[in-house]
C-alpha cells in the first residue's frame, strides 16, 4: 500500500532494479454512472508507422474533431494541434518518442464522446496507454458535497486513504468564508504523486455568486501507475474507491444536465456583463437610428460566441434553447 496515495502497489524486479507500479481503488457496491471522465489522455503507437492523421481519422469515430489548428511541439513532442475549438490537443514527432502519438481531451471534448464503451474498446485494441484521467462528481445544491463538507472530511480521516493525511492547497477567497462569491478550492494531495483531488464550487467559479453547485475532481496521472481502460465505463466505482469519504455518493450524474446547468450560469453572467458594458450605448444607438433595433443588432454583432460559453458552444450549436431557463424548466 502506498502510505501517500493510499493504492495497491505492485513491486516487479527489472534488469536497473525495482519498478513500482500503483493502482486505482475501486467500490463495487456504487453505480458505475456516479461520477463523469471531465479528462482523459493516451498515448499510441499507430500501426504500419502512420502517424498524427491516422489518429484523427480514428477519433473522428467518437467524437466531431472539428477544424485542426498545428502549433508548437509541446510535452517532448515536436508537433503539437489543436481540435475542436478547445476541445483537445493531439502531439507527435520527434526521435525520443518513438512513433507515439498523443491525444488528449478536455471537459469540452468529454462531453462531445458519447460512446465510451467503444472508446475504451479501442483504445485496448491498439493497446494504448492511458496517461491522465479525471472523474467528476456533481451536487448542483451542494447537499452532499461543499466546502464546509470538504474541509471536515479533511480534518478527519475522509481523504486518509493511505493511512497519513495528505497535503492540501487552498484556492480562490477563502478569506470570505461562507461569504464567498468567486469560489473557493480545496487541493487534496500532490500532484506530483499523480493523485490529486479538487473540491471547488463550480457555479460561482461560472460567475453565479451566490450558487451552491459544488464539484469534486480527482485526477489520475501514469506516474508509476496503471490507469485500466474500464474507468472510462465504470467511473463511479474509481471515483467512490479514491478516498473514504467519496464511497457514500450515490447520485447518478448527466452529462446534459451539467452542460445545461453550466451554460445556463455561464450565459446569465454574460449577458448580465454585456448589459454593464454595452446597455447605455445601445441606448444612444437606438436614439441615433431612431429605433431601429434590427440596425443596432447588426452593427453590434460580431462572429463566434464569448469565451466563458465556449466549455458548451458544441451543445449549444446543437440546441440554443438549452441556455434559455425558462424553457428548460417547462420543457
Amino acid at each position: 500500500m502506498d502510505d501517500e496515495t493510499g493504492e495497491a502497489v505492485e513491486i516487479f524486479a527489472t534488469g536497473r532494479g525495482i519498478s513500482v507500479t500503483r493502482h486505482l481503488a475501486t467500490v463495487e457496491s456504487v453505480s458505475k454512472s456516479m461520477a463523469l471522465i471531465d479528462a482523459v489522455a493516451f498515448s499510441v503507437v499507430p500501426p504500419d508507422e502512420k502517424s498524427y492523421v491516422w489518429v484523427l481519422q480514428e477519433m473522428a469515430q467518437f467524437l466531431d474533431l472539428g477544424s485542426v489548428e498545428q502549433r508548437k511541439g509541446l510535452f517532448g513532442f515536436q508537433h503539437s494541434a489543436r481540435f475542436g475549438d478547445g476541445a483537445g490537443m493531439i502531439a507527435w514527432g520527434g526521435d525520443s518518442q518513438r512513433g507515439r502519438v498523443y491525444f488528449s481531451l478536455m471537459g469540452k471534448g468529454c462531453s462531445m464522446l458519447q460512446d465510451w464503451p467503444a472508446f475504451a474498446v479501442w483504445l485496448e485494441a491498439h493497446k494504448a496507454v492511458i496517461k491522465r484521467a479525471d472523474v467528476a462528481y456533481d451536487d448542483m445544491e451542494g447537499a452532499l458535497v461543499s466546502i464546509a463538507w470538504a474541509v471536515d472530511q479533511y480534518r478527519g480521516e475522509g481523504f486518509n486513504a493511505g493511512g497519513r493525511k495528505p497535503t492540501h492547497t487552498l484556492f480562490g477567497d477563502w478569506l470570505e468564508g461562507e461569504a464567498s462569491t468567486k469560489g473557493r478550492t480545496l487541493g487534496i494531495g500532490n500532484r506530483s504523486s499523480g493523485k490529486y483531488a479538487r473540491i471547488y464550487e463550480k457555479g460561482k467559479q461560472l460567475g453565479e455568486a451566490s450558487s451552491p453547485w459544488t464539484r469534486i475532481e480527482v485526477e489520475w496521472r501514469a506516474q508509476d501507475r496503471y490507469i485500466p481502460y474500464d474507468v472510462l465505463t465504470r467511473p463511479g466505482h474509481y471515483l467512490a474507491g479514491a478516498y473514504p469519504c467519496l464511497a457514500f455518493l450515490t447520485e447518478e450524474q448527466s452529462v446534459i444536465k451539467t452542460i445545461a446547468k453550466g451554460g445556463q450560469i455561464a450565459y446569465d453572467t454574460a449577458v448580465e456583463n454585456a448589459k454593464r458594458h454595452c446597455g447605455k450605448t445601445i441606448n444612444l444607438m437606438l436614439d441615433v437610428l431612431g429605433g431601429d433595433f434590427a440596425g443596432v443588432v447588426e452593427s453590434l454583432r460580431r462572429p463566434g460566441y464569448p469565451a466563458r460559453i465556449d466549455a458548451y458552444s458544441y451543445h449549444v450549436k446543437q440546441n440554443p434553447t438549452m441556455l434559455d431557463r425558462e424553457l428548460a424548466v417547462t420543457s
